[in-house]
């Protein structure tokens, strides 16, 4: 089963972030509700803990977001201080009015974590 911790653990290993994220979000969205709670639950493990702040700070957002979507249980783990930005963190790069757009649009649970993003950063296709 794929799992957010496992994404982290992977990604402190030098795989990219964002295609895991991509096959979690897959399998995410394809299981059932009890293996979904399963899938966010686990507190990324001390290899995981490796990843830049910005990616943790993302995981964090995503596993929130998604309990939230689902009603699913928030787990603990997406408050703890290792899990926010200190810095403001913008996707794709955004400079000038785009970072506008983002800083109003951005979900709650990643602007709670100074991370800015298009509404849709976690639809798939």
């Amino acid at each position: 089963m794929e799992t957010m911790r496992k994404v982290l653990q992977n990604t402190a290993l030098g795989k990219d972030f964002y295609l895991l994220l991509g096959d979690f979000l897959d399998a995410f969205y394809r299981a059932e509700n009890s293996e979904r709670q399963a899938m966010i639950k686990e507190i990324p493990c001390e290899t995981g803990l490796q990843c830049p702040q910005e990616i943790l700070a993302f995981a964090a957002a995503t596993a929130h977001k998604l309990a939230n979507e689902y009603k699913l249980d928030v787990p603990r783990w997406v408050f703890d201080k290792r899990f926010y930005s200190v810095k403001p963190h913008f996707g794709c790069g955004a400079k000038g009015n785009l970072r506008l757009l983002f800083m109003y649009k951005s979900p709650a649970e990643f602007k709670h974590r100074n991370l800015f993003v298009d509404e849709n950063v976690l639809v798939r296709v």
